[in-house]
């Protein structure tokens, strides 16, 4: 008879919750990358706009000064999403780490049950074995007798 484990299907699911909040991690570290490089290139920019401004002096400062107020207004909404996308790669994080607590709970459970049926399996097979043996020797009682 073959181990059959009742919450097989509970297991596959545990699994399956597993790749995906592994995904969901990895999406948030791709995010929380692309922020964090957007946020790197407008300040890059920003700066460049600051040495542009200093070269090209009074002239054209309203100009500048307004790019560089949008820049930094850029500057501050990225600070804020890479902030966010910090929170939510900590959060996939944790149901990565609470999946895989999950699984690897059931797949204790799975092991312990499977260790329970393989002790109930030999103790069924060494009483049918000691049955064997006590019939084999009664017959050869029986048969000793008659001759």
């Amino acid at each position: 008879m073959v181990f059959k484990y009742r919450l097989e299907k509970i297991l596959k699911i545990r699994e399956e919750e597993l790749d995906e909040a592994i995904l969901e991690m990895k999406k948030a570290e791709d995010h929380l990358r692309k922020v964090s490089h957007d946020l790197s290139a407008t300040t890059e920019n920003r700066n460049d706009l600051h040495a542009e401004l200093i070269k090209e002096g009074i002239s054209r400062a309203t100009l500048y000064v307004r790019r560089i107020k949008q820049l930094n207004d850029r500057i501050a909404q990225l600070e804020k999403d890479l902030q966010t996308a910090q929170e939510k790669l900590i959060k996939a994080k944790e149901a990565v780490k609470e999946a895989k607590m999950k699984l690897e709970a059931l797949k204790r459970h799975k092991q312990k049950k499977q260790k329970n049926y393989n002790e109930e399996e030999n103790r069924l097979e060494r009483i049918r074995l000691d049955e064997i043996g006590v019939i084999k020797h009664a017959r050869e009682l029986l048969e000793a007798r008659e001759e």
